[in-house]
């Protein structure tokens, strides 16, 4: 099943917890803290792997999670960092999150790009001895992973695609030039998903060539079958116009299709584009098409007349494709079109910015720091609890949050910890 758009869920590893130990040996009077830290969380990693089509796999299952990192040990050990976890999808994925907001693309196989990182292990106990304080029993807790909902849309990546209105002939045109068996028949939108195929242009050199479903004027706005494919046609570095030469209009269809290609995108109708008049193997098609492309030259358009079914023009066809994609070549190199980097999200910026706000029910603090240091700190731990305390305190947040009006049982949140406030002045 063809599927060009996913929702995906996807979280992080967390990281595993430091560890608060002593060394208790014989003979070693002064053992010390050893309490190693804890292994980082699994990253969740995007990776475009060359053949693949569609993003069926993913939209079956939509959860995906990496593993948390292993806790901390005494003697220093060190927790197991946890297991990336690494989805495939075809070349030519956009990501973005809920929201909408980019962020990245991946455009040739193996292309990578991290969408969600593991968790910071917690440091074990063994960080925090001082010279006036050599039996801590502070560690911290491993940081959560970054999680939250992606979408993903795929835009297939070809050197030519085949537009035209629906029946123009576009599958049999693929299926005479490749390999390609696409779905083919003598009514309207027989093809409801692109197909694509492997054009041999000369010897050792091939192109890859999509079959988009066909345009009816208005597919921009939702008409149609097109519309929901012409983002594929974004990817193309060529255009073939197949014009229906057994068409009342065909003139007037094609235009109908360069319209919709503009409203899309302007861009699509600026590059290199050779047009075809399919069907010559009829014969009220041959007898009109001198007149035809006679037509098409007033214009200062030239045209190829085929037939997918004796074989008529498809040579000329082929060596058409291959003068465009030269064009194509040049027109990248003035242009210095650069190829773009992968990227690397984080969910939120790290920043040391907070503010405290006020809800119904108590206050809130908020900032990507501390809250990171929370989700470290075990508040069961009286060491821990007191270390926080120093921190709200440096950072002049204790004093923000007197000033909400903080008092003895207002309820303080900080990322999913809820605590209780004690003034102690």
């Amino acid at each position: 099943m063809f599927v060009d758009r996913a929702r995906i869920h996807v979280r992080a590893g967390a990281g595993g917890d430091g560890a608060a130990s002593f060394r208790r040996e014989a003979h070693v009077p002064r053992g010390g803290p050893d309490g190693g830290d804890g292994g980082r969380g699994g990253d969740v990693v995007l990776v475009a792997e060359a053949g693949m089509t569609t993003l069926s796999e993913l939209h079956r299952h939509p959860h995906h999670r990496a593993e948390p990192g292993g806790r901390g040990a005494g003697k220093r050990a060190h927790g197991r960092d946890g297991r990336d976890t690494v989805l495939r999808v075809p070349p030519g994925t956009v990501v973005r999150r809920a929201d909408g907001e980019w962020l990245g693309e991946l455009l040739r196989p193996g292309d990578r790009l991290r969408v969600a990182v593991g968790g910071r292990g917690g440091r074990g106990n063994a960080h925090f001895a001082t010279p006036t304080h050599r039996a801590p029993q502070h560690h911290e807790k491993g940081e959560p992973g970054e999680e939250g909902w992606l979408q993903l849309e795929l835009k297939l990546i070809a050197d030519a695609g085949l537009v035209g209105a629906p029946n123009a002939g576009k599958s049999s045109l693929l299926a005479a030039l490749t390999a390609a068996t696409p779905r083919i028949g003598a009514y309207p939108f027989t093809t409801v998903a692109p197909n694509l195929g492997v054009l041999d242009l000369d010897g050792d050199v091939t192109a890859v060539i999509a079959d988009v479903p066909g345009l009816i004027e208005g597919a921009h706005a939702g008409h149609g079958l097109g519309h929901e494919f012409l983002r594929h046609v974004e990817r193309t570095r060529v255009l073939i116009g197949v014009i229906d030469g057994a068409d009342d209009d065909p003139l007037g269809a094609w235009d109908a299709v360069v319209d919709e290609l503009r409203l899309h995108d302007p861009a699509l109708v600026e590059r290199p584009t050779r047009l075809v008049v399919t069907k010559l193997d009829l014969p009220d098609v041959r007898a009109a098409w001198p007149a035809l492309r006679a037509r098409l030259r007033e214009r200062g358009q030239d045209a190829i007349g085929v037939s997918a079914h004796d074989g008529t023009g498809l040579d000329d066809l082929r060596a058409a494709v291959r003068d465009a994609l030269a064009e194509a070549d040049r027109r990248e190199a003035t242009m210095g079109a650069a190829a773009p980097g992968v990227r690397v999200h984080r969910f939120d910026p790290l920043d040391a910015g907070w503010q405290v706000v006020a809800e119904p029910d108590g206050l809130r603090i908020r900032g990507r720091r501390i809250e990171a240091t929370a989700a470290r700190t075990d508040f069961e731990n009286p060491e821990s609890l007191e270390r926080f305390q120093r921190q709200l305190e440096r950072m002049g947040i204790e004093e923000e949050l007197r000033r909400m009006g903080a008092r003895n049982g207002t309820t303080v949140r900080i990322g999913p910890a809820e605590l209780e406030w004690t003034d102690d002045e």
